[in-house]
């Protein structure tokens, strides 16, 4: 059975920036992850997986509201982080599993709720990994999910992921909220609501969490002074003495899996 992910490339990618991971504000306290959770309405004595969990923040906001909560990732030292901030937190209802979004390690209808943010555009068979996700859930169980999202002209789209997997080569793809929405739709599940927000980067700190070379930084700063016209409501870039910020559209998804 093949893998959603090349977990070789995953595990070089992340495994050194793991702990940059950890620290990451816009992965620790990012507005998506006070949303998500909000919009997901975790039920006290629910089971609740995190799927490509990263430095484990969306498991360890959910911890307080379900009985239990699985944190799986693909990238050990990943795990490591995880575990280190559920114990800073004295939250002991968190396990770590590592597995990948393609053959999720457990049984059909197992979970109440299922989350996968961030991390969904590392994996190449993305239709998959959203039909996992709904196999495991429970009747009536919700996934909550965000990810980047990109334009819908397809050239910008195009330029938009060639930026990204420049910056990280494990990047696979990001899609226009449309293609996401129909994605999830057509694994199994509704969709209840929807939404889009936009975040600010500072180009260096979004750089060195993948440990971008001088070389490539001068590339990517290069492609985004010839930013394609499609692409300049999302980026907004903008210099400030001299160093160049930016955004990027993340969507906020819940949906629910429904039995006829």
């Amino acid at each position: 059975m093949s893998k959603v992910f090349d977990t070789t490339l995953a595990r070089r990618q992340f495994g050194p920036a793991a702990a940059d991971y950890a620290a990451s504000d816009v992965h620790a306290r990012g507005e998506s992850l006070a949303l998500l959770v909000e919009r997901l309405q975790p039920v006290v004595g629910g089971l609740a997986l995190d799927v490509g969990t990263g430095a484990g923040h969306t498991a360890l906001a959910l911890a307080p509201c379900v009985a239990a909560v699985v944190a799986l990732d693909v990238t050990p030292e990943m795990l490591v982080q995880t575990r280190r901030l559920a114990a800073g937190r004295g939250i002991d209802h968190l396990v770590t599993v590592s597995g990948d979004a393609g053959a999720l390690p457990f049984a059909e209808s197992t979970f109440d709720l299922v989350t996968c943010r961030l991390a969904h555009h590392h994996f190449p068979d993305q239709h998959r990994a959203f039909r996992e996700c709904a196999r495991i859930l429970r009747p009536g169980g919700r996934l909550g999910f965000t990810d980047n999202v990109t334009v819908t002209d397809p050239p910008a789209a195009k330029w938009y992921n060639a930026y990204e997997r420049l910056r990280d080569p494990s990047h696979h793809r990001v899609h226009a909220l449309p293609d996401l929405q129909a994605m999830i739709e057509h694994a199994g599940l509704r969709i209840e609501s929807s939404v889009v927000l936009a975040k600010e980067f500072e180009f260096h700190a979004w750089a060195d969490r993948q440990r971008v070379s001088p070389a490539r930084k001068m590339q990517l700063l290069t492609m985004m002074r010839a930013l394609p016209r499609a692409l300049e409501p999302l980026f907004a870039p903008r210099w400030v003495d001299g160093t160049l910020y930016f955004s990027l559209w993340e969507a906020v998804i819940v949906a629910r899996k429904v039995v006829e």
